[in-house]
């Protein structure tokens, strides 16, 4: 990853999460991911993509189900393409990532409330 696109995405306490800027609204062009105002940029989609509607940002885990894993993430975008929900997510020790909608497990408050103590 070039080095001035890596600083777009520093790593954070995970107490500051609710300060971490997020993309919603509309989906984000290519300056805007080029820029690290949004994670990513998609092409060529169909009449159907837009904007998920969705309060961002959003604390969750990201789950690997074939390793039995999770990791906590923040989410930071979100648009519906013809494959599904593509989340846009930053990571509290540096770096950003996609995935899929349903590969997050959202925080209930009291979840929140123990993990930013």
């Amino acid at each position: 990853m070039p080095e001035d696109i890596k600083d777009n995405w520093p790593a954070f306490e995970i107490k500051s999460w609710k300060s971490i800027h997020a993309f919603s609204g509309r989906i984000a062009n290519e300056e805007e991911a080029k820029s690290g105002i949004a994670v990513f940029c998609l092409k060529n989609t169909d009449s159907n993509h837009k904007a998920y509607e969705i309060e961002l940002p959003k604390l969750a885990y990201l789950v690997d189900s074939e390793n039995n894993t999770k990791e906590l993430i923040v989410a930071i975008q979100a648009e519906v393409t013809k494959q599904g929900i593509v989340v846009g997510y930053r990571n509290p020790n540096g770096g950003n990532g996609a995935c899929f909608l349903y590969e997050l497990i959202f925080l209930t408050e009291k979840e929140i409330e123990k993990i930013t103590k």
